[in-house]
C-alpha cells in the first residue's frame, strides 16, 4: 500500500531567511493491511454480480485478484440497525490468527462516503459506510456443499481430515491466543475448504474475545438454529462448551447425513452408531478393491461417539476442545498401527499365494561343511524354508555317533524359516578324505496344524506309506584351516 509522506526540513536559526523546503514522496507500509475503495472496486469490477461466491446474513463474498493472489472480498450489507460490530468483531479477532485451520485475514477496507440516494421517493444525500474485509480465497467451497441427505459425499480419509483439522481450528481459536476467541457461529457454511480439502474455519462476525473461560449471560441470541447449544437458547449462557456442541452437530452431519442427525436424539447412543456403523459399511463396501474398512468403519464411530458426548444437553458432560484434540490424536495413532498390522497380513498373504506347494528348501544346497580341527567340537548353520501355505513336518536324519542335529524335528508354520544347528563332535583322527561318505537327510511332508511334542519318525515311517515325502539329502565335507 502506498502513502503519502511529506518531511520538511529546517534551516539554521541565523539563517531565517532562507526558505523552508518541503519534500514529498511516497513510501510502501508492507505491514499495512488497509485496503482503499476505490482498489477493491477495481478487484471486484464494481462489486459484479458475476463475481459473487457467497453470501450469509451480514454480507456478500466476491471473488478478486490482488497483487497476483486470488482473494475473497466480504462486504457487509448495508442493513437497518447493522453497527459495526460483526465487522469489527471478525477484524479483532482475526488480525493477529496465523494457522493452519483457520482462514487467514488479509485486510480491511473502512471507509465513508455521501451519495444521492432515492428515499421514499426523495432523492436524498445520504452517507454510506462501507466495510469491507479481505481474506484468502478457498478453492474447495464450504462444507455443507458436501453434505448430503444422508451421508456425506466425501471419503472417509477426507472426512477424518476435516474433522481433525476443525477440532484443532477451534482448540487454537479457544486456547492459543493471550485471550479466549469463541467462534459462536461454527457450521459447515463456515467451514471453508483448500485446494487439498483442508478445512479453514472462517466467518467470525460472532466471535467474542473473552479474558476467562467462565460462563458468562447475554440478551443477545445470534446463531444459527440447530447449532447452538439449548443453554443458550433458553438462557442465554455462552462458554467454552458452546463451540463443542457445535461442533458435535457438524461431525454428526459428516458422517451420518443431515436427515439422519435428527436420529441422534431418537435413539440410545449405542443404536445411533450402530446405523452409521451400517450406512457406512455398505458404502465402502461398493468401492472395488476398498480392504481396509474395519479400520475405516473404526474411526467412523469412534467420531460418532466423541460427537454424541459433544451435543449432551449438559454442557459440564461435553468434553474440551483440547480433549478432543488428544482423543483424534490417540484414535489416529491406533488406526495407523493397525493399517500397518493389516499390511504385513497381507504381504505374508501374498508370498503365500507364490509359495510352492510341496517344497521345502534347504540352504546350503550343494552340501554341508565343517570347518575341521583335530580334538575339537565344529558347527555349521541349516536353514530350513517352508515355501508352502500350510504346515510342515520336518525330520532331520544322521549319525549320531559323529553328529548331533539342534531341533531335529518339528512342525513349521506357513512360509516360515527355522534355523538348524550341526555339530560335528571331536574327532581323533583326521578324515583320509575331505569329502567323507557322510549324509545329512531332511524329509518334510505336508500336515494340518502344528503337531506339538510327537515322535516324527515314527511320523513319517507312517507317512511314507501313504503320501508323498520330499527329501533333501546332503553330502557332508571337511574344511582344514590351511586351505
Amino acid at each position: 500500500m502506498l502513502h503519502s509522506v511529506t518531511i520538511f526540513i529546517s534551516q539554521e536559526e541565523e539563517e531565517e531567511d532562507r526558505p523552508v523546503i518541503l519534500l514529498t514522496c511516497w513510501v510502501r507500509d508492507s505491514g499495512s493491511m488497509d485496503f482503499e475503495l476505490r482498489v477493491i472496486e477495481a478487484i471486484t469490477n464494481n462489486f459484479a454480480d458475476d463475481q459473487i461466491v457467497g453470501s450469509g446474513g451480514y454480507g456478500v463474498v466476491y471473488r478478486a485478484t490482488h497483487e497476483g493472489e486470488e482473494i475473497a472480498v466480504k462486504k457487509l450489507r448495508q442493513l437497518p440497525g447493522l453497527d459495526d460490530k460483526q465487522f469489527d468483531s471478525e477484524f479483532r479477532n482475526l488480525r493477529n490468527i496465523r494457522h493452519q485451520n483457520v482462514v487467514r485475514l488479509i485486510g480491511y477496507c473502512y471507509e465513508s462516503r455521501h451519495k444521492y440516494m432515492d428515499h421514499n421517493g426523495d432523492l436524498v444525500f445520504a452517507q454510506i459506510m462501507e466495510r469491507v474485509l479481505c481474506f484468502e480465497y478457498m478453492h474447495g467451497g464450504s462444507l455443507d456443499q458436501h453434505i448430503q441427505d444422508k451421508s456425506c459425499g466425501l471419503e472417509w480419509p477426507t472426512c477424518y481430515k476435516i474433522i481433525k483439522g476443525t477440532s484443532e481450528g477451534l482448540n487454537h481459536l479457544h486456547n492459543s491466543q493471550g485471550k479466549h476467541i469463541y467462534h459462536l457461529d461454527l457450521k459447515p457454511g463456515n467451514i471453508l475448504l483448500d485446494e487439498s480439502m483442508t478445512p479453514k474455519i472462517g466467518d467470525l462476525g460472532l466471535s467474542r474475545l473473552v479474558a476467562s473461560t467462565k460462563t458468562r449471560q447475554t440478551e443477545m441470541r445470534d446463531g444459527t438454529l440447530g447449532f447452538m447449544p439449548p443453554e443458550y437458547i433458553d438462557g442465554g449462557f455462552i462458554s467454552k462448551k458452546f463451540d463443542v456442541f457445535s461442533l458435535g452437530v457438524i461431525i454428526i452431519k459428516i458422517l451420518a447425513g443431515a436427515k439422519n442427525y435428527i436420529r441422534c436424539s431418537e435413539m440410545p447412543p449405542e443404536q445411533f452408531i450402530q446405523l452409521v456403523s451400517e450406512n457406512w459399511t455398505k458404502k465402502l463396501q461398493e468401492k472395488t478393491g476398498h480392504s481396509s474398512h474395519e479400520i475405516d468403519i473404526l474411526g467412523v464411530t469412534s467420531c460418532v461417539g466423541i460427537a454424541l458426548r459433544c451435543v449432551d444437553n449438559d454442557r459440564n458432560k461435553r468434553p474440551c476442545i483440547n480433549d478432543i484434540v488428544d482423543e483424534l490424536n490417540q484414535l489416529e495413532a491406533k488406526l495407523k498401527a493397525m493399517s500397518l498390522a493389516s499390511d504385513v497380513s497381507k504381504d505374508l498373504t501374498a508370498v503365500q499365494s507364490s509359495c510352492d506347494t510341496n517344497i521345502m528348501s534347504v540352504d546350503p544346497t550343494m552340501e554341508l561343511r565343517f570347518p575341521f580341527e583335530l580334538r575339537k567340537e565344529a558347527s555349521c548353520c541349516l536353514q530350513l524354508t517352508n515355501k508352502t501355505g500350510g504346515f510342515i513336518a520336518f525330520n532331520i536324519e544322521i549319525n549320531p555317533n559323529k553328529y548331533s542335529v539342534r531341533p531335529s524335528q518339528g512342525t513349521m508354520p506357513p512360509c516360515s524359516r527355522r534355523y538348524v544347528v550341526v555339530t560335528l563332535s571331536a574327532q581323533e583322527v583326521a578324515p583320509q578324505y575331505m569329502r567323507c561318505e557322510d549324509m545329512l537327510l531332511v524329509q518334510s511332508t505336508g500336515v494340518s496344524q502344528d503337531l506339538g511334542e510327537i515322535n516324527y519318525q515314527e511320523l513319517f515311517k507312517t507317512t511314507m506309506a501313504n503320501q508323498v515325502v520330499d527329501e533333501v539329502k546332503l553330502p557332508i565335507a571337511y574344511v582344514t584351516l590351511d586351505q
